[in-house]
C-alpha cells in the first residue's frame, strides 16, 4: 500500500488500519490458536544443519558384481 492508496481512504478506514497495525501478533496465549502453531524462539538462533565447511565426504565403494 503506497501513499496514493492511503490518501483515498476515509478517516474511519485510516483509524481501523492504524488500530489493526498496533495489535500484537496472534499467539497461542493471545488467541485460540493451538500452541503447536507458535514460532519457536530457539529455532531463530539454531545453527544450520548439514555437513560443515571443509568436511570431506565419504561413501561406500561400488561393487564390481552388483546384482
Amino acid at each position: 500500500m503506497d501513499r496514493s492508496d492511503l490518501e483515498r481512504l476515509t478517516k474511519e478506514e485510516l483509524i481501523d488500519l492504524v488500530l489493526r497495525m498496533q495489535r500484537p501478533d496472534k499467539t497461542s496465549r493471545t488467541s485460540s490458536k493451538p500452541p503447536s502453531s507458535d514460532r519457536k524462539a530457539r529455532r531463530d538462533r539454531a545453527k544450520p544443519g548439514g555437513a560443515k565447511a571443509g568436511h570431506k565426504g565419504h561413501s561406500r565403494a561400488m561393487s564390481e558384481d552388483a546384482d
